[in-house]
């Protein structure tokens, strides 16, 4: 379905501004355009877009301009062209009628294990390398290495895939006898198959992570006088029955309810660091400063968790699955996302940027993947 532009021109008019405002080196431009489904999803999901004065989510202004039938959804695909000779840069944008039945993460999940009838080489983090990764990536629904590696967790987890170690520099990766078998399946029962691998990968990735700071997080609780006794930290707040959940209610969830139960198990008020947090920040210059405040350090290990919640829940099933809406608690912010995107590369972060800009709720688009 083809689109008129002009919804996006917002967007790219934002995008080439900002660039040029923080002087955004050639390398660094076109790092940002490979990688442009980041802010491209955070302004689709953000009040950012003006319609007669009144400050409106584009995602929400696409699906009311264009008559869908009952469970189906209208997404945008970007794409970008880049001309590294002259440093400039194209764009298309369309929109698609999206459901069970042809949906592009059924379809590029079927691409990437066709591609993958043959070994490919693969990173110890079980991602796809090189020249493999480009290629593939030019035929996929999103044009981005995150989306790769997102939909290739997917195949691990439902074993369409296994991988191979060897004693050579990299491992590599080919398709199973279920994978092939998946192949033959219909759209539909694809999706059913990959929502439940998202909602597994999402509990799993997510106990994880918390797990992984459960050390630290306990010593700043005590660092704090923050009694143990009074917690209840539990993995539960993640568990894929809990997230199931999320997903099959038709209700709009109130996340920042969710987010103070679990600041509650920890024995903590959030509201409290929610307000701290903003007086503090705002003055320390990088986190080495922020973290001579144990207070505001325990603030920034909680918010990481809501943060985590958005990564590898919020944005995998509204962007990839396109079954959640959310709602951010701010508006797009070009310049700091593309700040945010560089010291990412560069596996850094600001405390000028540590605003935390979680959604604060999100709602079913509709569509019907079970």
């Amino acid at each position: 379905m083809a689109q008129n532009n002009n919804i996006f021109l917002d967007f790219e008019t934002n995008l080439i501004q900002n660039m040029q405002a923080l002087n955004i080196l050639k390398s660094n431009k076109e790092y940002i355009l490979k990688n442009i489904n980041t802010p491209f999803r955070k302004w689709l999901y953000s009040d950012s877009t003006s319609v007669k004065g009144k400050s409106m989510v584009p995602f929400s202004i696409i699906n009311s301009s264009v008559n869908t039938k009952s469970g189906n959804v209208v997404f945008p695909k970007l794409h970008v062209s880049i001309n590294k000779s002259r440093n400039t840069f194209s764009s298309k944008y369309n929109l698609y009628e999206i459901n069970s039945n042809n949906h592009p993460l059924a379809n590029d999940c079927t691409t990437l294990l066709k591609c993958l009838s043959k070994k490919v080489p693969l990173s110890k983090n079980n991602t796809l390398l090189g020249q493999t990764k480009t290629n593939i990536m030019e035929d996929l629904f999103f044009e981005d290495s995150n989306y790769l590696d997102y939909i290739t967790s997917l195949l691990f987890s439902l074993n369409l895939i296994e991988k191979y170690t060897k004693k050579a520099r990299y491992d590599s990766v080919k398709i199973t006898d279920a994978g092939k078998e998946f192949i033959k399946y219909t759209s539909a029962k694809k999706m059913t198959l990959l929502r439940q691998a998202g909602i597994t990968v999402a509990s799993n990735t997510l106990r994880q992570k918390l797990a992984e700071n459960g050390e630290m997080i306990a010593t700043l609780l005590q660092m704090n006088n923050v009694s143990l006794e009074n917690t209840s930290i539990s993995l539960d707040f993640f568990s894929e029955e809990k997230l199931e959940s999320m997903l099959s209610t038709t209700k709009t969830i109130d996340l920042e309810s969710y987010y103070t139960e679990i600041f509650k198990a920890f024995g903590l008020d959030r509201a409290e660091y929610v307000k701290y947090f903003a007086e503090k920040a705002p003055a320390v210059e990088n986190l080495e400063t922020a973290y001579e405040d144990n207070k505001l350090f325990l603030a920034i290990y909680m918010f990481d968790i809501e943060n985590m919640f958005d990564d590898h829940f919020v944005v995998p099933f509204s962007y990839y699955f396109m079954s959640l809406a959310p709602k951010y608690q701010s508006s797009f912010n070009c310049e700091s996302t593309i700040i945010e995107m560089l010291l990412a590369q560069q596996n850094k972060r600001m405390c000028e940027t540590l605003n935390y800009n979680v959604p604060v709720s999100i709602s079913p688009t509709g569509l019907k993947l079970n």
